[in-house]
């Protein structure tokens, strides 16, 4: 039981959520904030400056427990309609890169957004 507990947490902390206060926060406040960590961790070359600055402002202004009320609902929602589009925007790379040509080769087509 103590190993699972370690490993839920560590996944916890890997994805931006703060464990002590995880019974405090809004659950769409922490879906959100995984998205944001998520997004600036793995993704972050899809995102143009306005958006990496809203994710960065959004993931300090949630792991700092007196600053959560300024983290509204409307905050998360763009948070995780952000990550509604690049996840669109990924799945349309990757279904134009695993399109085959006639001759079965793959060939790449770049994303210019």
């Amino acid at each position: 039981m103590r190993n699972d507990e370690q490993v839920a947490n560590d996944w916890l902390k890997q994805n931006g959520i703060a464990i002590k206060h995880m019974d405090r926060v809004d659950l769409c406040l922490q879906q959100a904030q995984i998205v944001a960590t998520n997004l600036l961790k793995h993704h972050a070359e899809w995102l143009n400056s306005d958006e990496r600055d809203l994710l960065t402002t959004y993931t300090k202004t949630v792991q700092i427990r007196a600053r959560q009320n300024k983290a509204c609902r409307a905050m998360a929602y763009k948070v995780l309609n952000l990550g509604k589009r690049t996840n669109r925007k990924l799945f349309r790379q990757h279904t134009q890169i695993s399109h085959c040509d006639n001759k079965g080769q793959k060939h790449e087509v770049e994303y210019n957004g």
